[in-house]
């Protein structure tokens, strides 16, 4: 029993040693003017920062809400000649998804289509419009 608890607070002091210098890093800060989902998680409308917890997870993280989301995302490479970061949504009649964040040279980001957005695609048939919101 002593040996399995010594393992999993060296497993857990481990993780946090890694993931704590990561979220300290913002690398996206963008002012959403309207309610949009992450995964399974509706956001409200605010201020949010994206920061990374590992090579292929970032947290997004409401300003002024309590609201954040842990989210895997796939790394892609960066489009030439486009350096400007940004947040990208996929919308639906009047809800948005998240979809993506371009760093400009640092890459982009891309999230999984979560099962709401794809119900939400296959229901209405239709192809999203693209929304984008500038970041710092």
């Amino acid at each position: 029993m002593k040996r399995n608890v010594f393992g999993i607070l060296t497993t857990l002091t481990l993780a946090l040693s890694i993931s704590i210098p990561l979220s300290a890093q913002t690398i996206a800060k963008a002012t959403v003017p309207f309610d949009f989902t992450v995964g399974q998680t509706q956001m409200p409308a605010g201020t949010y920062e994206i920061s990374p917890l590992s090579h292929s997870a970032f947290v997004i993280r409401g300003n002024k809400t309590a609201k954040s989301d842990l989210s895997l995302f796939n790394s892609e490479e960066p489009k030439r000649g486009d350096s400007t970061a940004k947040l990208v949504f996929h919308k639906y009649g009047n809800r948005y998804y998240f979809s993506q964040v371009f760093r400009g040279y640092g890459g982009v980001m891309q999230l999984p289509t979560s099962k709401l957005e794809e119900e939400v695609r296959i229901a209405g048939g239709s192809v999203p419009q693209t929304t984008v919101i500038a970041a710092k």
